[in-house]
């Protein structure tokens, strides 16, 4: 996949978590909002910092930095070991740590050449990377199904610019 249609598909991606957010009366500007616990045991910011971890590691994946971060690379321990440490996020530090890990992994991909990674042409795809644009699909439907509502319906074309 080239850079842009990648990273138009982050945006879209996350635009439409954030209105999966809004139907559910939601906002990652209302402290209050936050706080609630929205899907399983984790608050609003609990999920978004969840959200900020994994982008923080698609970074380094893009960046070619070490993948060093103080998590275990098997998902479910770093998802384990995530909560461990932002458990408990106030509101102000989950909002600060999702936008600004969005905000570097945008950077890191719009530094790509824009055909991509010549040396890893599958960079922008796959389980890893790929799975950057799915996340914000994967928390609305664990925030819709804690609300009771349905699955969202497939996220297909775009709802952005």
């Amino acid at each position: 996949m080239h850079r842009e249609p990648f990273l138009h598909l982050l945006r879209d991606r996350r635009a439409r978590f954030h209105a999966v957010l809004a139907d559910l009366g939601l906002s990652v500007e209302s402290g209050d909002d936050l706080l609630r616990r929205v899907g399983g045991e984790w608050t609003l910011g609990e999920h978004l910092v969840h959200i900020a971890a994994w982008e923080r590691r698609f970074t380094r994946q893009v960046t070619g930095l070490p993948k060093v971060l103080p998590y275990p690379c098997e998902w479910q321990k770093f998802n384990d070991a995530v909560f461990a440490e932002w458990g408990g996020v106030e509101p102000v530090a989950a909002r600060t740590e999702y936008n600004a890990a969005y905000a570097g992994l945008v950077d890191a991909v719009a530094a790509l050449p824009p055909e991509g990674d010549p040396d890893r042409p599958k960079l922008l795809v796959g389980w890893n990377l790929g799975m950057a644009p799915r996340h914000y699909r994967e928390h609305a439907t664990i925030l819709l199904n804690h609300a009771d509502l349905p699955n969202p319906p497939p996220w297909r074309g775009r709802i952005v610019d």
